[in-house]
């Protein structure tokens, strides 16, 4: 995700609409990094939720805000597959290789 921004529901639906084109029918891990953004909108928490195109999400922030926009993001309505915050990428792609589902 952009550093610095707010993630609308639009910008949200660029990233899942790429997402779905890249996996085809197939659905596939997502390493989802949040470091430096700032805000998540309820729309685009709606978008992440509603996503069927991914095995597993690893969200991935470096700092507390990043984790407090993670625990946003995650706490709406059950994420679509299994779903974990990392605060660094090499745990996160380990999870995501590990995973059952992934």
């Amino acid at each position: 995700m952009p550093r610095g921004v707010e993630i609308t529901g639009e910008i949200a639906e660029e990233h899942a609409a790429r997402a779905r084109a890249l996996s085809g029918d197939d659905l596939r891990p997502v390493l989802l990094e949040i470091t430096g953004v700032s805000a998540i909108s309820r729309e685009a928490r709606a978008v992440f939720t509603s996503s069927r195109t991914s095995s597993a999400i690893a969200v991935l922030g470096e700092t507390p805000v990043d984790r407090v926009l993670a625990n946003f993001l995650l706490g709406g309505d059950p994420p679509p597959c299994p779903t974990r915050f990392f605060s660094t990428e090499s745990e996160a792609l380990a999870w995501l290789g590990s995973s059952p589902d992934a």
